[in-house]
């Protein structure tokens, strides 16, 4: 609405210029707009003043009306660009997101293979012989993945007994019953001593180790 076309209305009002139904119409619009009403206090105060005066009043209120306007748009404007740059912090977010699951993703796969060339390229065979009770505390299973890591690299075939005491949980005295391959010998007794923990009292193991056929 513009401002002068605003301002007459309320002079119409004022000075009783209005029809019954525009006199409702612009009282229900003040009653939703504190400032209207002000504006129409302020015209009442001002009965019985010249024209000039009236024209003062007009431009004061012109200038009201033009400062609430650009206030309004400000408001849009800054509540506009909020909503802008949440938005962009989101999508932002979101694309981080995808990218580093994408990145774990693309690890676990690479780790995944790798367990699996490995696994194509040896054949590791560990037995408990008899007499025998010492057994690794996170099972055979994980004994026999964390041992075929270690000798992973190791070229050729290799066969290894030994037995051993079980020691507050370490394996201690090894003794080596037969051995075919001395690097391999080196690598398990190392491996069956500083990384496994144990339990029993006496550990007595048969290990080969066979390249698969390609």
């Amino acid at each position: 609405m513009e401002n002068n076309y605003q301002l007459s209305r309320i002079h119409n009002y004022v000075m009783g210029l209005m029809s019954k139904e525009e006199m409702y119409e612009m009282e229900k619009e003040a009653l939703n707009d504190p400032f209207l009403q002000d504006a129409i206090d302020g015209y009442k105060l001002q009965q019985g003043v010249d024209v000039q005066q009236l024209s003062l009043l007009q431009q004061r209120l012109a200038k009201r009306l033009q400062s609430k306007e650009a206030e309004k748009t400000s408001r849009f404007y800054n509540w506009q660009r909020l909503t802008i740059a949440t938005a962009a912090a989101v999508l932002f977010l979101v694309a981080c997101s995808l990218i580093f699951f994408r990145h774990l993703q693309h690890k676990q796969q690479e780790k995944t293979t790798e367990v699996l060339l490995m696994e194509e390229e040896y054949r590791l065979d560990v037995q408990v012989l008899n007499g025998a009770d010492a057994k690794p505390n996170a099972g055979w299973h994980s004994f026999n993945e964390e041992l075929n890591v270690v000798l992973s690299e190791l070229p050729g075939n290799g066969l290894l007994t030994i037995s051993f005491d079980v020691q507050q949980g370490m394996a201690k005295d090894i003794v080596v019953l037969e051995t075919t391959n001395p690097e391999m010998l080196a690598l398990v007794s190392r491996f069956i001593q500083e990384n496994i923990r144990w339990e029993g009292t006496h550990g007595k193991l048969q290990i080969q180790m066979e390249a698969k056929q390609k």
